[in-house]
């Protein structure tokens, strides 16, 4: 079984607004590309995806929920949303195919409507080639509440009679400026990512449809981000430090990609065993597509029959990468041994006594460490260094000098991280130095809160004295949701 949804019990503490909203459509058409139309799976989608409107209607002053699409991006309210944005790459390439520049919902979209929307985008909208004819083929299903909108760049024309002059007036004068403030070197890796989210996202329906995995199309993505970390490491390891929580696997797969990948190329030059140690840190929770729903994201203490059923994940992805078309060795033993320790615990158990191969270990080591740092519903973040002292502390998990190497590499405030200093003002470590406490931080938020105009922005190497006093970091920040 694969679901691609929150457990009920979790409604409560489901994380609500325009990007959970977002989130929630993609679930919906991921299950939908999976199951039946009356599936359980997908109408629970669909339920949550109400849910999600109506909450989003009762604080919406107009009566209806636009989600705007363009240029790689979702906008609402004249935003970018950068966490929805990179999630959501099967959406915005659907409404770029059909020339549309989002989604409409009035007040009165039921279930019912949310179920064709669905439906059609998920199933039917590869065989019409405008975003008026899929409006049709909607009206010819009843679904009259929702319609897919015109690009943006049409606010002379039909855009006016949908949607309020100022919302288009914002998106020409200030969004697109501040989805280049997202930064412009921003745009290529978060397309990078909305593309291996893509790939995750086929990988994932492949393996709960039965079908052979195709690692083709995700191994060509690692080949871009191992590209992109060694041209531009701070806007890659910025997207691995989004740890806003969301509704897949799929975003910490990414993630420890991303953090094994930039140690592992601190190790080695090997550019093919780089893109090796990458592929199987992408794919090594992919045995999780065959675990059920309701021992996955289960809220309560799993029985003992629950938890062996948890364990078998790194059995299923062997298995799993082993069926595939284009099986790695390595990237098998990894996805099969990513829950052994250094000293022959953990799970599951082999046959033979044999340590962990060293990409193993280094993907071990990212996974821990993503899941200590990330943000999950049921915790708060945690700041890299007490994520260090833990990991020191779990003895006989890791290869000692190989985790020692790691908190060397990655750095108390690692590259990506974005921090609040000792003057109030608020940056981005962009560079690591000799000194573990003291990175180079570039500033974009005054002490007041706020935005530093381009040429206000400084790099600041806080191992230098500025003037009488020292320079420190007060504390590891969270991203905000763009």
């Amino acid at each position: 079984m694969c679901e691609q949804h929150l457990h009920d019990d979790e409604r409560d503490a489901r994380p609500s607004g325009p990007v959970a909203f977002v989130d929630e459509l993609v679930v919906a058409l991921t299950n939908a590309r999976i199951y039946s139309d009356e599936h359980p799976r997908v109408n629970s989608a669909v339920e949550v995806l109400h849910e999600g409107l109506q909450h989003l209607l009762r604080e919406s002053d107009r009566g209806r929920v636009q989600i705007g699409a363009s240029d790689g991006f979702i906008f609402y309210a004249g935003q970018p949303l950068l966490g929805a944005s990179l999630s959501a790459q099967r959406l915005l390439q659907t409404l770029e195919e059909l020339g549309s520049g989002g989604l409409s919902f009035e007040s009165t979209t039921t279930q019912e409507d949310l179920s064709s929307l669905v439906r059609f985008v998920s199933r039917e909208a590869k065989r019409v080639d405008r975003f008026d004819v899929a409006n049709s083929a909607l009206d010819k299903q009843g679904c009259r509440s929702v319609r897919l909108l015109p690009p943006y760049q049409e606010a002379s024309g039909s855009w006016t009679d949908k949607i309020e002059s100022e919302w288009v007036e914002d998106f020409e004068s200030e969004t697109l400026q501040t989805a280049l403030d997202l930064d412009l070197d921003m745009e290529l890796p978060a397309r990078i990512y909305q593309d291996v989210v893509g790939a995750l996202q086929d990988a994932m329906v492949q393996s709960c449809s039965g079908k052979n995995l195709d690692t083709a199309p995700a191994a060509g993505y690692v080949e871009s981000i191992l590209t992109q970390l060694t041209h531009d490491t701070t806007s890659m390891m910025r997207l691995s430090r989004y740890e806003k929580y969301d509704a897949f696997t799929f975003g910490h797969s990414i993630r420890v990609c991303f953090i094994a990948l930039n140690f592992a190329r601190h190790l080695t030059k090997d550019e093919r065993l780089l893109e090796r140690i990458g592929m199987a840190a992408l794919m090594h929770d992919i045995g999780k597509a065959w675990v059920p729903f309701e021992v996955l994201h289960s809220t309560e203490r799993l029985s003992d029959a629950e938890r062996a059923e948890m364990n078998m994940h790194p059995v299923h992805g062997g298995q799993i990468l082993l069926d595939s078309n284009n099986p790695d060795p390595l990237a098998v033993s990894v996805a099969f041994s990513h829950h052994q320790n250094q000293d022959g615990g953990g799970y599951p158990q082999s046959i033979r006594l044999a340590r962990p191969s060293a990409a193993t270990m280094i993907v071990k080591i990212a996974d821990v460490y993503e899941a200590l740092t990330a943000v999950r519903p049921y915790k708060p973040k945690m700041a890299p260094a007490r994520a260090y002292r833990i990991m020191m502390d779990m003895q006989g998990f890791f290869e000692p000098s190989l985790l020692r190497r790691f908190i060397e590499v990655n750095g108390v405030y690692p590259v990506g991280s974005r921090v609040k200093l000792s003057t109030g003002e608020v940056g981005r470590v962009i560079q690591l130095t000799d000194s573990p406490l003291e990175p180079i931080v570039s500033t974009d938020q005054a002490e007041s809160g706020e935005g530093l105009f381009y040429e206000d922005v400084q790099d600041l190497d806080l191992r230098e004295r500025f003037g009488k006093n020292r320079i420190k970091v007060d504390k590891v920040l969270l991203d905000a949701e763009m």
